[in-house]
C-alpha cells in the first residue's frame, strides 16, 4: 500500500474545482490545522474520518492573504504613526503651557515688588514713579520677547512703564486689565497691540495691599517663543507634519508654515477652523484678535473633524483626541491636545501615506519581484529546453537512421563529447548498444558463414 502522505504532496487535479481527499489520521495536527485555516474552509464527514481540500488546479492563488496583510500592515503602520504624533503632540503642548506658567509666574513676581506696591499706594508722588520705572524696565530685560512692562491704575491707564511712550495709553477695555482689577492673574489670548500694531500676548496680575486691589500690572510679549515651538513641529514626525495652535473658538493663533516665512504670519494664522457667530465675532474684533481684519474679511479653512474633537476635550486638563481629515491621497492623521493653562487646543498632523508608504512599496516591490521572477523562469526553462531538445533530437535522428539501414553499423556511431551531463549519458548508452548491435550483427554473419 503507498504512503497516503504521497497523496497530499502529489496532488492530480483534473480541473479547477478538483477536491484533494486526505485521510485524517495520516495528516500531523499541526499540518491538518496549516492547511484547514489555509483554505478557511474544511468539508467532509467526521464519520468517514476525511476531511476534503478545495486544490486550485493552477496552483495556490495569494491574492486575498497578501491582500489582506497589506491592509493590516498598513493598520499597523497607522496606529504606530499617532501613537508616535500624540506622543510630540502632548510634549510639545506642554512646552507650551510651560511657558505660559512661566511668564504668568513673572508678572505675579512683578506685582509683589516693594517699588511697585509703594507706587500703587501713592500714584501721584513722582519719585515713587521713578522708583517703580526702574523697577519696570529691570524686568522686562530678564527676556528680549518682554516688549513692555507696565503699571496701570484702576481707571484703566498706563501710569508707568518700561517703555516711556506707552504711558498714558487708555487699555480699561482689555479682558487683561478687567480680569486683574477683580483680583485674578490673566494670560490673554493673542492680539493686536494698540501701541505697537503687532500681535502679542498679555500677562496680567493685581497689584495688592492690605487685601484691597489698587492698580494692575501686565506685561506684553511678543509671540517669536510660542511660534518657535509650533514650527519647531514642522516635519518632526514624519515627511509632511505640520502643527498648529488654536483658541478655544477655533482661530489659528500659530502655524509651523511660518517657519522661516514670519513676514507672511497675517496671511497664515487667524484662519477659523468653523464659523464663528456674528455676536462674538464683533467682540473678538472689538479686542484686536483678528489683527487689522474686520469679521467679515476672516477666511475661514473648514476642519469639522478637528472642531468636534476639539470640542469634547474637557478644559482646564491636559487631555487629547485623535482626528481624521482630507481623503485619498490628500488624508491626513492628526492629534488635537488641549492646554490647561488656556483652553487651547494644539495640533498636529501628518498625511497618511508618511506611514502607509512602507507597505505600499513593499507591496510594489513584491510584485516587481515576482513579475521579474517569472520572466527570468520563463528565460531560463527556454535556454534549457534548446540545450536539451537540441542534443536529443540529434539523438533521435541518428537512432532512426540506425533502425532503418540507412548507415552501415560498422561506420555508424553517436556523438558523445558534445552536450550536457544528461545528453552526454544518453549518447553513451545509445553508443553501447549500437556496438552491442555490431557485435550481434557479426556473430550472425560469422555462424552462417560456417554453415554454408
Amino acid at each position: 500500500m503507498s504512503d497516503p502522505s504521497s497523496v497530499w504532496m502529489k496532488p492530480k487535479p483534473r480541473s479547477p474545482t478538483s477536491f484533494l481527499i486526505v485521510p485524517v489520521a495520516t495528516c500531523p495536527p499541526r499540518a491538518r490545522y496549516v492547511r484547514e485555516s489555509f483554505w478557511g474552509t474544511v468539508r467532509g464527514s467526521e464519520n468517514t474520518g476525511t476531511r476534503t481540500f478545495p486544490v486550485p488546479a493552477g496552483g495556490v492563488s495569494m491574492t486575498r492573504p497578501v491582500g489582506l496583510s497589506r491592509r493590516r500592515t498598513r493598520n499597523d503602520l497607522t496606529s504606530l504613526g499617532v501613537t508616535n504624533i500624540r506622543q510630540r503632540s502632548t510634549s510639545t503642548a506642554n512646552a507650551i503651557d510651560a511657558y505660559l506658567q512661566s511668564r504668568l509666574g513673572d508678572i505675579v513676581l512683578v506685582s509683589k515688588l516693594p517699588d511697585v506696591v509703594r507706587y500703587a499706594q501713592n500714584i501721584d508722588d513722582p519719585a515713587a514713579r521713578n522708583a517703580a520705572r526702574a523697577a519696570l524696565t529691570a524686568a522686562a530685560a530678564r527676556s528680549p520677547e518682554y516688549e513692555s512692562v507696565a503699571v496701570v491704575d484702576a481707571k484703566g491707564k498706563i501710569v508707568a512703564a518700561s517703555v516711556a511712550t506707552d504711558e498714558g495709553t487708555s487699555v480699561a477695555f482689555r479682558e487683561y486689565f478687567l480680569s486683574a482689577l477683580k483680583g485674578a492673574t490673566y494670560v490673554s489670548d493673542p492680539s493686536y497691540s494698540v501701541i505697537t500694531n503687532r500681535p502679542a500676548l498679555f500677562f496680567s496680575s493685581p497689584v495688592a495691599a492690605n487685601g484691597v486691589v489698587l492698580a494692575v500690572v501686565r506685561t506684553r510679549v511678543n509671540l517669536a517663543s510660542v511660534w518657535d515651538i509650533v514650527e519647531g513641529d514642522a516635519g518632526s514626525v514624519g515627511e509632511g507634519a505640520h502643527s498648529f495652535l488654536v483658541d478655544d473658538y477655533g482661530i489659528r493663533l500659530a502655524v509651523s508654515e511660518t517657519r522661516g516665512h514670519r513676514d507672511q504670519a497675517e496671511s497664515l494664522i487667524y484662519k477659523p477652523i468653523a464659523a464663528i457667530d456674528a455676536d462674538t465675532a464683533k467682540k473678538l474684533a472689538a479686542d484686536k484678535r483678528f489683527g487689522q481684519k474686520t469679521p467679515e474679511q476672516l477666511v475661514i479653512d473648514p476642519l469639522p473633524t478637528l472642531k468636534t474633537a476639539l470640542d469634547a476635550l474637557p478644559k482646564g486638563a491636559s487631555a487629547d483626541a485623535t482626528f481624521a481629515f482630507g481623503a485619498g491621497s490628500a488624508e491626513q492623521r492628526g492629534v488635537v491636545t488641549r492646554l490647561v493653562t488656556k483652553p487651547w487646543g494644539y495640533v498636529l498632523a501628518v498625511p497618511l501615506t508618511t506611514y502607509t508608504k512602507a507597505a505600499d512599496n513593499a507591496t510594489f516591490d513584491a510584485v516587481l519581484m515576482l513579475v521579474m521572477g517569472v520572466l527570468l523562469s520563463f528565460v531560463i526553462g527556454v535556454v534549457l529546453t534548446r540545450s536539451l531538445v537540441g542534443p536529443l533530437r540529434r539523438l533521435v535522428g541518428e537512432a532512426t537512421q540506425v533502425s532503418t539501414g540507412d548507415v552501415d553499423l560498422r561506420e555508424a556511431h553517436f556523438d558523445t563529447r558534445s552536450g550536457d551531463d544528461i545528453t552526454h549519458e544518453v549518447a553513451s548508452a545509445f553508443d553501447r548498444m549500437l556496438n552491442a548491435l555490431r557485435f550481434y550483427a557479426l556473430a550472425d554473419e560469422t555462424g552462417t558463414g560456417g554453415e554454408e
